[in-house]
């Protein structure tokens, strides 16, 4: 709210709210307090103050100031903790959004934008250290010469340009197959947005992939980057953070949370593989970036550019519909064709006695790979040695003590461990249940996939990407560097080497078990599963020489596959309309997941069908037919922490309408729009 001109009223007085820094369980964060006389005109929304909270003293941030008769008995603001507004008015709409939109206190949305050390320290002792490569590639040493783009690229290029210098908070989606460009698009534009005096934001969905990016823009505009992800330090964030704040970067440059970057010059926003589901947020506030930046893009008249080969079906039919503008880069650059696919049926393997997890054809091509030089990469989805752990007498997996997943074998810590909590158990001799000496580890993770290269090929130069090698900032970084230098032949790892990697020299590339993430309980897991491969497929053919594909599959047959051996994805797109279709799934239908947990589990399944029925009930009396309950059903880690889990989902249209009658409190989490 702005604040109000009728100073001379004596009837009425300044008051603000502000949104507590204290974990207080309200449904808005929001509490009302007294301006101050000596401070009247002087706090702004965004301002950082100290303000009484019960028998404490707490900070918060104003959100709105506005007027209120004076007889109301309001405690008064304290102080202010700096002499400036810490978040720009945008950003503080844009977390009222946010909170909005996503159903969590005020507070949780703001501890999500301002970096700790910003809250906890004040502004002039923070500086900008260099522990990081990452930061000292964002200073960059300048490229030689500038890239001309192709036909197809400079079309899209000006289309964009125009719509940026008529500061219009315009939407495209750069729908580019692999290797076609696109990045020099954003390089391009972004470099006529800083030449006017405006300022760009670029997001990528992996914290693996920031490095090269960083290298490229830092390159093309060396000193005027800024980096923000969760691998640096927190004096690194924060001097990054207000170096932004006060103006001195003109690029931004991270993963989801650098939607919040404080830009006061906003122009353009990119966000590079728009469908990544790693661009929704897991922990509260469960915002999805892209979402985000369409609010920020409208607020601040910025161009926002979803940039993809393989964007997501909503995005798609979004653009399709005209909701957005559709530009199509259909050839790679430099007139280099698409990788060839081969799909690899698994059970033909089996068949024939082999049992490697690598197919004959994929061994035969790595080998003539690794004859001539050249390179070759391994995706899988899975982390570890083995999977799970079987006893073979009495047919026991080997649990989490805390979870209801199987625990996963690590060879490099000789010890099973749970995905999900951390917890961790020596790999025991005999079973537990039984006694039983037969107990063996089943399954292939990207570990065990690496030992398998290093017997089959004893010579080659094995490195590894997945989080658990992701020991240090630049442990991503070192790995590419291998790669690109030569002094690395085979590249094992999971969705980190999926996306985004340039790497001339790879040409065979091998996705082990396409069906990992095919067959999990989402509607997106045919979606996910045909992008990966798709991504996957186009880290080979990025230099000269002839290059290929493997994909092997236990069920050759499903859409995803069959589409993504083409590279195929207007025909994925048009398959995978109808089932959502039917299904009413997005983007025909909005989804709510609202989980609870308890210790005691008849408590959890209890508490989750009176909510089912409530909101049963409120449907009904509010005539909201089109929106559907389901459930309450086990989620899909049952048990999570010793907590016992189970999900009520809504779907329909418009479920905004049912936000204050949604399930909240002590052991309940809402996820909106799950991915």
């Amino acid at each position: 709210m702005p604040f109000a001109t009728a100073a001379a009223d004596p009837g009425l007085r300044s008051v603000a709210q502000v949104a507590v820094e204290a974990r207080v369980g309200s449904i808005s964060g929001l509490f009302d307090y007294a301006v101050p006389d000596d401070l009247t005109g002087v706090i702004e929304v965004g301002h950082r103050v100290r303000v009484p909270f019960g028998k404490r003293t707490v900070t918060g941030f104003v959100y709105a100031l506005d007027r209120a008769p004076a007889v109301l008995e309001l405690k008064p603001i304290e102080a202010l903790v700096d002499a400036e507004p810490v978040l720009p008015p945008v950003l503080i709409e844009l977390a009222g959004l946010v909170a909005g939109h996503y159903v969590v206190p005020l507070d949780e949305v703001i501890r999500a934008i301002v970096p700790p050390r910003v809250r906890a320290v004040v502004r002039r002792t923070v500086k900008r250290r260099r522990q990081s490569r990452i930061l000292r590639q964002a200073t960059g040493t300048p490229a030689a010469g500038g890239i001309t783009l192709e036909p197809a690229q400079q079309a899209a290029k000006e289309r964009i340009a125009v719509a940026v210098r008529r500061h219009e908070g315009e939407v495209f989606l750069m729908h580019g197959v692999t290797a076609s460009g696109k990045t020099e698009v954003y390089l391009a534009l972004l470099a006529e947005v800083l030449a006017t005096g405006g300022q760009g934001l670029v997001l990528v969905p992996e914290i693996a992939l920031t490095p090269q990016t960083v290298a490229r823009f830092g390159a093309r505009f060396p000193g005027r980057l800024a980096v923000l992800h969760s691998s640096l330090t927190e004096a690194e964030r924060a001097a990054e953070w207000w170096r932004i704040r006060r103006g001195e970067a003109d690029i931004v440059v991270g993963p989801r949370a650098a939607v919040f970057a404080p830009l006061p010059r906003l122009r353009m926003i990119v966000i590079d593989e728009e469908e990544s589901s790693a661009f929704k947020q897991e922990r509260i506030p469960r915002y999805h970036a892209p979402t985000v930046a369409r609010w920020l893009a409208q607020r601040t008249q910025s161009v926002l550019i979803l940039g993809s080969a393989t964007p997501s079906v909503a995005t798609y039919a979004a653009a399709l519909s005209g909701r957005s503008h559709l530009l199509e880069l259909p050839h790679r650059a430099q007139g280099r064709p698409l990788p060839p696919v081969t799909v690899v049926d698994m059970r033909k393997e089996i068949a024939t006695q082999q049992f490697s997890p690598l197919s004959r054809e994929l061994q035969a091509a790595m080998a003539r790979s690794l004859e001539r030089g050249e390179q070759s990469i391994l995706f899988l989805n899975r982390r570890g040695l083995a999977t799970f752990v079987l006893c073979r007498d009495c047919g026991q997996v080997r649990e989490c003590a805390h979870c209801s997943v199987a625990l996963v074998y690590h060879a490099a810590l000789g010890r099973l461990q749970c995905h999900y909590c951390g917890s961790s158990e020596p790999m025991p001799r005999r079973c537990p249940a039984c006694g039983s000496r037969f107990i063996k580890s089943f399954g292939v993770g990207t570990e065990r996939i690496e030992q398998e290269v290093r017997a089959l090929f004893p010579s080659s130069r094995v490195v590894r990407l997945d989080r658990d090698v992701m020991k240090t900032p630049d442990a991503a970084e070192m790995v590419f560097d291998q790669m690109l230098s030569g002094d690395a032949d085979v590249l094992v790892g999971t969705q980190m080497v999926a996306k985004g990697l340039d790497l001339p020299r790879v040409t065979t590339v091998g996705v082990v078990n396409a069906d990992t993430s095919l067959h999990f309980p989402d509607y997106r897991s045919s979606e996910r599963t045909f992008s990966l491969l798709t991504q996957v497929a186009g880290r080979a053919g990025r230099g000269t020489r002839a290059s290929s594909v493997f994909i092997q599959t236990y069920t050759p047959d499903h859409p995803a596959v069959r589409h993504a051996q083409y590279h195929d994805y207007r025909g994925f797109y048009r398959e995978e309309l109808e089932v959502r279709r039917s299904y009413r799934f997005p983007p025909f239908g909005e989804l709510i997941v609202a989980t609870y947990g308890h210790r005691d589990e008849a408590r959890a399944e209890r508490e989750a069908r009176s909510a089912a029925e409530q909101l049963s009930a409120t449907i009904g009396l509010l005539n909201l037919g089109d929106i559907e309950v389901l459930g309450p059903s086990p989620a899909f880690v049952y048990r999570l922490k010793d907590e016992f889990r189970f999900e009520v989902t809504l779907k329909g249209t418009d479920l905004q309408r049912l936000a204050e009658g949604l399930p909240r409190g002590r052991g309940w989490s809402l996820d909106v729009d799950p991915m």
